[in-house]
């Protein structure tokens, strides 16, 4: 049987390169329509045998990768900085933002100055988001009290809570401007206060399957990359789904899209490092956290090609 080819293994699939077997690579898959364009392509045709998708919410790609139980997944910054040590950021691939991002909003009945003492609620579903909320907070000396709950609707909020965390479909369907004198898009607030990018998300592999099979990891990077690109390609196709799960227009959710950025370039890098020296600062993370980047062995000794991102393989 001649064994069929796969353009990112220069011999073959990952199965048929060398006298060993594998098991397939095990690769996250956010369970939700911001990850949409990134997808695409492996959604419609391009996803090769090897490569096992799992879907599920933020929090649970980020425990499962956690547990060893998926090798390549996105996952939030914030869980990136917790597991810094056996975690290896894939270049030039994330979920960011440069400015308003629509989908992460802080809803308040007082001017945020006047959140100090309040009640402010927080969400479990992005662990970045909240932690972006608490950095904003301290850096301005605000200390309120912080909650965890999870609100979708305006009429979830409590009478004794002065603002809430919303993320999601929700912060884009709901008219939070109509009940709330405040609202603040979370990723125009980190851009007046830096000047830089914002990213929520990386993706990311576990060090130890890196280090044992890198031209596996190299392979499950490039489809991300070809899919990625069908998925710009496609956006028109994307839309009309998106916008009925998200409840929302079609024009609404191109906004949304433009507005998102799914790669990792100098200056994302840049605003990723400002949000974790911030974190740190204030002490809402217990140590500095350094950006250890996946080495690309497909393009480390190709003559002329360029890096997604020149220190890929330093920490930063």
């Amino acid at each position: 049987m001649t064994p069929r080819h796969d353009p990112c293994f220069p011999g073959g699939t990952p199965e048929d390169t060398g006298s060993r077997s594998y098991e397939p690579v095990r690769v996250g898959r956010i369970s939700y329509m911001n990850v949409a364009p990134v997808y695409y392509g492996l959604n419609n045709g391009q996803k090769p045998d090897w490569m096992a998708m799992t879907c599920a919410p933020p929090a649970a790609l980020n425990a499962m990768m956690a547990a060893g139980e998926l090798d390549v997944s996105p996952v939030s910054s914030a869980a990136y900085a917790r597991h810094q040590d056996k975690w290896l950021i894939l270049p030039d691939l994330s979920i960011a933002c440069f400015g308003p991002v629509m989908s992460v909003l802080l809803v308040s009945r007082h001017p945020f100055a006047g959140l100090a003492g309040r009640k402010v609620v927080l969400t479990r579903e992005s662990a970045t988001a909240a932690a972006l909320t608490r950095y904003l907070l301290a850096s301005d000396g605000i200390r309120p009290c912080l909650t965890v709950g999870r609100v979708r609707r305006a009429d979830d909020l409590p009478d004794d809570t002065g603002a809430a965390l919303v993320i999601g479909d929700a912060a884009l369907r709901e008219p939070w401007a109509a009940r709330f004198d405040h609202v603040w898009d979370l990723g125009a607030m980190w851009r007046e206060r830096t000047g830089l990018p914002f990213v929520f998300a990386l993706w990311v592999v576990r060090k130890s399957f890196a280090e044992a099979h890198p031209d596996r990891v190299s392979a499950v990077l490039h489809q991300f990359y070809r899919s990625r690109s069908a998925g710009a390609g496609h956006l028109s196709r994307i839309l009309p789904e998106a916008a009925d799960r998200l409840g929302i227009s079609p024009e609404m959710c191109r906004r949304y899209y433009h507005r998102l950025r799914y790669t990792l370039d100098s200056a994302q890098m840049a605003g990723l490092s400002a949000f974790f020296r911030g974190l740190y600062a204030e002490r809402i993370i217990s140590r500095p956290v350094g950006l250890s980047l996946f080495r690309d062995p497909g393009l480390q000794d190709a003559p002329g090609h360029e890096r997604p991102i020149a220190s890929a393989c330093r920490r930063s």
